[in-house]
């Protein structure tokens, strides 16, 4: 096991993959989210991959690197806590790490806040609502040059 990495020795260490490999796994983490969260997301398309824009990150030093995110706004979701739940049991049988769930969710009485980190460190936050849901994904930070170029 490379702990660096969360993988098997021989993977790419921190920031060694290249742009396209962190972009692709950032949208299809987004894909994957999207179709296990039980509702609608009319904002989204994983076909259209154009004007995505990188933002700094560090892997060795404070903003060597650059990373994708992104969050969406969906539909409601009946059952914020069970939404949760198969999320969470989605996303473990992946090998994330659940991290914080948020039950109490201030002004937003009626949401549920999850989050989990992939092997390679990228970020889910699933935040299914009775009114409105978000997800945000956060991808691996990389040290590929043509991640500070905009998708096409």
């Amino acid at each position: 096991m490379n702990s660096a990495t969360g993988g098997q020795q021989g993977e790419p260490g921190p920031g060694e993959r290249t742009a396209e490999e962190v972009f692709t796994e950032f949208m299809d983490a987004m894909e994957d989210t999207v179709k296990q969260s039980g509702t609608t997301w009319p904002g989204w398309d994983r076909n259209d991959t154009s004007d995505y824009v990188s933002e700094p990150c560090g892997v060795h030093a404070r903003a060597d690197g650059r990373l994708y995110q992104r969050q969406i706004e969906g539909g409601p979701v009946d059952d914020p806590p069970a939404a949760v739940e198969r999320m969470k049991a989605h996303l473990e049988t992946k090998g994330y790490t659940i991290g914080n769930i948020f039950d109490t969710m201030g002004g937003n009485i009626t949401g549920i806040q999850l989050n989990a980190e992939s092997p390679r460190r990228l970020l889910v936050q699933f935040t299914p609502s009775k009114e409105t849901s978000f997800i945000k994904v956060v991808g691996e930070c990389t040290l590929d040059p043509a991640a500070r170029k905009k998708t096409t």
